[in-house]
């Protein structure tokens, strides 16, 4: 009993003391599992084109995978864009703001940016993009189907707060 309410007392000193510290630093960001999940599948799927390594890509990607982009009419087939993918020379990359919603056991929807420098004819050119995949778990694991990717052109709008309608408009 004595063990039990000294466990107790000492759960909400650390929980106060982590909450003070939390406000007084500003906002902790913590990784979800999913997140930290998907993430090592991304981290895999970029080091597989840098290495142009079809078998890694043949892991994560369905064989009917597509991409998705504004400028293309139709999807890109995973073949065709398996060979603009090799085609360039991809040095580095950075995966931000990711974030991944489960819509079931074994469909999951993923959207980040990614920052990519590669070099195409000897030069390296920097690129953004918004991302977002659509996976599927089977037998063989986390596979994605679809990838919708939108270059990103300018810096994030600064969020002005809610906008409330005048009825003048």
């Amino acid at each position: 009993m004595r063990i039990s309410k000294l466990l107790s007392v000492i759960l909400l000193i650390l929980t106060s003391y982590l909450s003070a510290s939390s406000q007084s630093t500003g906002r902790i960001e913590t990784r979800t599992r999913l997140v930290s999940m998907f993430s090592g599948l991304q981290n895999q799927w970029f080091d597989a084109i840098a290495k142009k390594d079809t078998a890694a890509l043949d892991r994560l990607l369905s064989p009917d995978h597509e991409v998705w982009t504004a400028d293309h009419s139709g999807p890109i087939p995973r073949d065709e864009w398996q060979i603009r993918a090799f085609s360039e020379n991809l040095k580095s990359f950075r995966l931000s703001n990711m974030a991944v919603k489960a819509l079931g056991d074994n469909v999951a929807v993923e959207s980040f940016r990614v920052d990519l420098t590669a070099s195409a004819n000897g030069k390296p050119q920097t690129q953004q993009y918004f991302v977002v995949n659509v996976w599927t778990n089977d037998k063989d694991g986390w596979r994605c189907t679809d990838s919708y990717v939108s270059p990103v052109s300018a810096q994030p709008s600064v969020n002005r707060g809610a906008v409330r309608p005048n009825g003048k408009e």
